[in-house]
């Protein structure tokens, strides 16, 4: 097979997702000139089969992406965060996981489409003019939270439809990343680089953006909460605080422990576990609610980091979530999608793939 019958269209759209230019494309799959780029993306002629499998590593696309008409990706994608940078700056490997994360959402809605399954979106709209911390509370009242620690938030939201990947971004260019989808839904990316509680906190950053209607949103999340420089980032931060940290429920909780205004790292990791944060997070919030030494936070942290622990399930199971997972090796054992097709889709070799149905219900 030299050649294969690709959508310009589909080429062009995955192009522009991750910002490149044709002239960086042809530099990128070492062909010469970007006439070539533009003469296949206006579909004058075909890339051979070697070519559509380079632009499918570039583009972090599997290569039936450009054999068929797909949803659009993402528009207007706002990077919030680093000041002074845009989308456009983020390392080629970010972008491509950006790309990665659509293909993701893209894979899911079609395994549901093929075994029949309505995916219900429960996720609740908040009004531009509600206050962070009164949209936290609501979303809390309307997930019967009270005020205790959220068990498994991505579990939480993946029941209220909302699609979560937990992917590898490099160079610590992004926290998360967030749209909602005419086709796909609301969806999130989290960094699977950072520690469980920064991600967490992620999590609930990104989910402030989707309640919020804030549009497609790249977002890079420093460690240290305080008054961002855009103002969309803050109110992000404020209701991700009063989400995983209820004052009521924090303040009772410290008290409980009867800590002392300048408790242990040991204390603060301790709390933090049960509530899901990072260190970082937790004593930020105490600062803040005045029950520990102002700038005791950074003094424990920049000494010891902190970690949480997590249960040991497979790294490509956690990050894709079981909901995908499930329904991915359903579809397969259904002979609705090919071994190959499993394996792109949970970001494994072919041979793990079979592993893992062989294994499934064992």
């Amino acid at each position: 097979m030299a050649t294969s019958i690709v959508i310009g269209a589909q080429l062009q759209k995955a192009r522009n997702l991750l910002g490149l230019t044709p002239e960086e494309v042809a530099r990128e799959i070492k062909v010469s000139g970007k006439y070539i780029i533009d003469d296949w993306e206006n579909g004058r002629s075909q890339p051979n089969l070697h070519q559509i499998e380079s632009l499918a590593q570039l583009y972090g696309r599997e290569i039936d992406y450009f054999l068929k008409d797909t949803p659009n990706p993402p528009a207007k994608i706002k990077f919030r965060g680093k000041p002074g940078q845009s989308l456009r700056d983020l390392s080629k490997d970010a972008r491509i996981a950006l790309a990665k994360f659509e293909e993701s959402c893209r894979a899911a809605v079609e395994f549901e489409g093929l075994l029949h399954k309505k995916r219900e979106v429960r996720l609740p709209s908040l009004g531009v003019a509600v206050d962070p911390k009164n949209g936290a509370r609501q979303l809390r009242d309307r997930f019967n939270l009270e005020d205790k620690p959220i068990a498994n938030l991505r579990a939480l939201l993946e029941e209220s439809g909302v699609r979560v990947f937990v992917m590898p971004i490099e160079h610590d260019d992004l926290s998360g990343f967030s749209f909602w989808h005419d086709e796909y839904g609301p969806c999130i990316l989290v960094n699977a680089k950072d520690v469980p509680g920064r991600r967490n906190f992620t999590l609930a950053h990104e989910l402030a953006h989707l309640a919020y209607k804030h549009g497609s949103s790249a977002c890079y999340i420093p460690s240290e909460i305080g008054p961002a420089q855009e103002r969309i980032e803050h109110k992000a931060n404020q209701f991700a605080v009063e989400l995983l940290l209820p004052r009521k429920g924090v303040v009772l909780d410290f008290q409980r422990r009867g800590l002392p205004k300048e408790p242990s790292e040991k204390q603060l990791r301790q709390m933090a576990s049960k509530w899901g944060t990072s260190i970082q997070a937790l004593g930020y919030r105490l600062e803040e609610l005045g029950l520990i030494k102002t700038g005791l936070t950074r003094r424990i942290v920049e000494t010891r980091p902190a970690f949480l622990r997590r249960p040991k399930i497979p790294t490509w199971e956690r990050r894709l979530g079981k909901s995908f997972v499930t329904t991915s090796i359903e579809a397969y054992r259904r002979n609705l999608i090919s071994v190959g097709r499993l394996a792109h889709a949970l970001q494994i070799p072919v041979r793990k793939a079979i592993e893992v149905v062989e294994g499934v219900g064992e």
